[in-house]
């Protein structure tokens, strides 16, 4: 059997493959859903929803930090989760009261309280997931998964058919994404997974200090912040306020649904594969980190070309077809689903540059685009809307992306240049 062949056969047969599907069932569900919401909605109450599910984004996005990549950064070791949770909680409520203070359309109760349902739903989701995940429990993850993918697929089911169309508001819409992330978390809080393991010399270790935890979270949280918050959601809050207005937050709300489809496998493969490499770092020092990274990256790198290839060829089907209603704006979405894929590979080099916790290579790339991000907003997309856009989000993806590469070669070149050591015994599964 070739090289090829066999790893392929040891992809198809690695204990990870139920993590795979479960990211794969999450993403599959949420775009079913999200794609069945422009159907039901007028475009200018889509544009509504799409900034309500933003803020909503951003809040559990500030409670959250950057925990859930520290928890499995920490893979295999007992973490104080209640600490974690509680943390986040009390974050929360900081975020969500600053989202009802600075965003207007969220100031009704029926939208705070969605917007509340949706960000500490969000919240207990990822923080069970992410540990989920450092313990390997890739069963209890795919049980979770299917549990809140029910919820979202007979909702949208549901209103497809009729049933319900005319319930469905912005509000209710949230309303039914908070239940499906509800259900997640408790399967994922209450469940046990048989298959779950960890290295023995992993589950020996104490817990890491609180202090350190807590440092790593902030440090880390800063980047991931600036990824959600500015780098692809920045663009809803100057076109609400451009030309387009709602239109065009409803125009970009659309385009990267499609662009969640499109990356459905990628986004399961760097999931699956994020401890593995943190515990690369760990067993096998920069050495096995780094001959695990050029091995995956192999096959992230072909998987990529036939996702940019395939992903923008969808709104040119699906927009005539299914959202016949955004056909005057078929251009602006095909130009930003081609975009953001186009950029999405460097999510390889930044998700292991956090599992081997070399993320402050980011920091300098992060300002850097914060600047362009920031000024091509107020110069561009505020003015033109949906013109200006599209040249303020190329330019903030391209920049993200190619600092993004170039950081993680600068961070492998000074671990280079250091004390590599030796790999251990441990084995690290696929």
């Amino acid at each position: 059997m070739s090289d090829e062949r066999r790893s392929l056969a040891d992809w198809w047969a690695a204990p990870a493959a139920p993590y795979i599907a479960a990211v794969a069932v999450r993403t599959a569900a949420r775009a079913a859903w999200g794609l069945a919401l422009p159907t039901l909605l007028t475009v200018a109450a889509y544009g509504s929803y799409q900034v309500v599910a933003t803020a909503a984004a951003m809040a559990a996005q500030l409670a959250l930090l950057g925990a859930p990549q520290t928890i499995v950064r920490y893979a295999g070791r007992r973490l104080p989760m209640r600490f974690l949770v509680l943390h986040s909680v009390a974050l929360a409520a900081i975020a969500i009261g600053a989202a009802a203070a600075f965003i207007p359309r969220t100031r009704t109760p029926a939208m705070l309280g969605a917007l509340a349902a949706v960000s500490l739903a969000t919240l207990g989701a990822t923080l069970f997931g992410a540990r989920a995940k450092a313990r390997f429990a890739f069963g209890t993850s795919l049980r979770a998964e299917l549990g809140g993918a029910v919820v979202l697929v007979v909702a949208a089911i549901v209103a497809v058919a009729g049933i319900a169309r005319t319930v469905i508001t912005p509000g209710v819409a949230l309303m039914v994404e908070s239940i499906a992330l509800g259900a997640t978390a408790v399967v994922l809080l209450r469940s046990r997974d048989s298959r779950a393991t960890t290295s023995t010399s992993d589950a020996a270790q104490p817990s890491p200090p609180v202090r350190r935890m807590l440092a790593d979270i902030y440090s880390v949280g800063a980047l991931v912040l600036l990824d959600v918050v500015l780098f692809r959601r920045l663009e809803v809050y100057f076109l609400e306020r451009s030309p387009d207005g709602l239109v065009g937050v409803a125009v970009l709300g659309l385009s990267l649904q499609i662009v969640s489809i499109a990356l459905l496998v990628p986004t399961a493969l760097l999931e699956t594969w994020q401890p593995r490499l943190a515990l690369a770092q760990h067993s096998g020092g920069d050495a096995g980190f780094e001959r695990e990274f050029a091995r995956r990256g192999k096959w992230f790198a072909r998987l990529m070309v036939g996702v940019v290839l395939l992903g923008t060829a969808v709104p040119l089907v699906a927009v005539p077809l299914v959202f016949p209603r955004y056909s005057p704006w078929l251009g602006y979405i095909v130009a930003f689903v081609f975009i953001r894929l186009a950029c999405a590979g460097a999510g390889f080099y930044s998700s292991a540059l956090y599992a081997a916790g070399r993320h402050r290579a980011l920091y300098a790339p992060a300002v850097v685009a914060v600047v362009i991000a920031i000024a091509g907003n107020v110069v561009f997309t505020r003015q033109l809307g949906l013109r200006g856009a599209l040249v303020a989000y190329g330019a903030t993806q391209v920049t993200v992306a190619v600092l993004t590469v170039a950081a993680f070669y600068r961070a492998s070149t000074r671990v280079g240049a250091g004390t590599t050591p030796e790999p251990t015994e441990a084995r690290i599964v696929a």
